[in-house]
This record gives C-alpha cells, structure tokens and sequence, in this order.
C-alpha cells in the first residue's frame, strides 16, 4: 500500500521585504488552519537573495503556535554547523514541538561561496562533512556518552542532554539535485527532497536510489512510509496560464538572481488549479508522497495562492 499524499508550505520572508514579527509567526496558524500537512522553512547564513530568519529559531517559535503540523528544515545546510551544535539546536526543536513533529531536512548547500567564507568552511569539503556530521548528530541524539574519531571532528565520550523526544531522533531528509544527495540519501537518510526536477527525472531518482541502497544492503520501507520521497516546487495559481508564468519567472529570476525564462516552465507549476493538480499528480505516479509547496507571487498573494492550493489543488491530486 502506497503511503498517504502529504501537502507542506515552504515559506521565507520575500526577498524585498522584511515583515513584522507577528506577520511572520502568524503564517504556523493559517497553514495549520488551511489544513496543510506540514510548514517548512529554508536556510542561509549570509546570501544574496534576500532575507532570511535563522529557520531552527523560527520553527522552534512555529512549533509554540500550532499543535498538529510537521515542522521542517527544507533545508538546512549542515556543513556550516559544527554537528555538535547542530545537534542540539534540531534536538531542542524536536523536544519543544512534543515529540514527532520536527524533520530534520539537510543539504550542502554551495549557492554563495560568501556564506562558507563567513563560516570559515571550505567549499570542496562541504559533502565529506556533512557525512561526518550526520553520523555524530545520530550518536548524539541517543542521549548516551559517545565519542568519535574522524577526519573533521573528534571528541572523547560526552553526551547532550535532554535528547529529542523523537525515538532515535527526527527523520533525516536529504535535499538535493545531484546524485551525491541521493546517494546520501540512500545510505544516510530517512528521505529525499528533490527540487527543480521533472516528474520523470524524479522517477529516475528515485529508482538510483532504491538500486544504492540494495548495493549497500540497506531495506527503504517507501511504501510502508519509514523512508520518504518529497518533492520542493515552486508554484503559482492564476487561470491565466501564461501569466501565471509570467510571474512565477520573474519572481524566480529576482529570487536566484539567474534568469528563469528558459528554464521556468520546465520545474513551474503553474496556471489553473486542475492544471496544477494534473502536473503535481505526476510527481505521485512517479513515487512522490510529500510535497513541499513554495507559492512564487507578491507577499500579498500568499494567503490567496495558500487558500487556492488547500481548496482547489490539493483536494484533486488526492482525488
């Protein structure tokens, strides 16, 4: 049996305004309200475009304001974190939102070189340590004394506590394009986020990485719901089709600051809300089962593109 279709809200400040507060901690009770699975929030440390809330801090408060919706990290880039701090941030994001709620998404980012200048992290060792790093995160979790020995950190037995609520800790998603994430996701990760891909690209994804983890002797329980196969889109709703296009490009090129026109209506979805449910339905049959959705209009568009998605999109794709 295939496991339930998930619906999640990617969210962020607009990359021209910086909202009030109450603005921003306000989005956790409408999307619980509008009946979304799931809030996510992205992460950079210094980058071009745009503004950016430090996202643990933010799901923590998130977490405090809502009681149902999975919180998480889509994603945060782990190699600028020393895993001991990564650690305990994500176990406490855990711990306050009651257990089950909380997933940790990583990536290694590689965006902006400037942010790995500011963290003092080499570009070109970005994957080796986010390997490194998930391995202690996981010691770590358990409570217990540990110690590790690697070729980044090494560290004599100590223990953090109090420990994520979660058993075993919250499920760690990979994000990514390339095949080194989903290669890591196979071998490391309770899921993969893809983002910027076709429905048929997706397919072929994850096929790799069913076929890496059999290498490695590794069982993804997909079906049964134990490993997850989520898909980040960018969307905007408009029955105008070729306007919805129109602006999901324009804010895409200003986000990214790389021009979106040849490329935008390849990863887009956009136009009419059956037009959209057509296209996130072939992520399903591809072997999607989380979606997280990012709508791509003004700000003052989001509550609209949210209530459009929750009434008229996402009822179809369950259909």
């Amino acid at each position: 049996m295939a496991p339930p279709i998930k619906f999640g809200i990617s969210w962020g400040l607009h990359p021209e305004i910086i909202s009030p507060p109450e603005m921003v901690l306000s989005i956790a009770e409408t999307v619980e309200n509008l009946g979304f699975d799931s809030l996510w929030m992205g992460d950079h440390i210094a980058f071009h475009g745009g503004h950016f809330t430090e996202c643990l801090t933010t799901l923590a408060a998130f977490a405090a304001r809502t009681t149902r919706l999975t919180i998480g990290t889509s994603v945060y880039l782990l190699p600028l974190r020393t895993p001991g701090v990564a650690a305990k941030c994500a176990a406490t994001v855990d711990y306050l939102s009651g257990g089950g709620r909380f997933v940790f998404g990583i990536g290694v980012g590689g965006e902006g070189k400037e942010e790995f200048d500011l963290c003092g992290v080499p570009v070109n060792e970005r994957g080796a340590r986010t390997d490194e790093a998930i391995e202690i995160i996981r010691k770590l979790w358990t409570g217990e004394k540990v110690s590790h020995d690697g070729r980044f950190w090494s560290f004599g037995e100590t223990s953090q506590s109090p420990p994520p609520l979660t058993s075993g800790g919250p499920p760690i998603w990979i994000g990514g394009r390339s095949d080194a994430a989903r290669k890591r996701a196979a071998l490391l990760g309770d899921g993969w986020v893809s983002y910027l891909f076709t429905a048929k690209r997706f397919a072929k994804g994850i096929a790799q990485v069913r076929q890496w983890a059999e290498e490695a002797g590794r069982a993804l329980d997909i079906e049964g719901g134990g490993w997850t196969a989520a898909h980040h889109a960018f969307i905007y709703l408009d029955d105008d089709e070729a306007r919805a296009l129109r602006t999901g490009t324009e804010y895409l090129t200003r986000r990214y600051n790389m021009n979106f026109e040849d490329i935008a209506e390849k990863y887009l979805i956009h136009g009419p809300p059956g037009r959209c449910a057509e296209q996130l339905a072939e992520f399903v049959e591809a072997g999607a089962s989380h979606f997280i959705l990012r709508t791509v209009g003004e700000p003052e568009t989001d509550l609209e593109q949210m209530t459009r998605l929750a009434e008229e999109v996402v009822p179809k794709v369950k259909e």
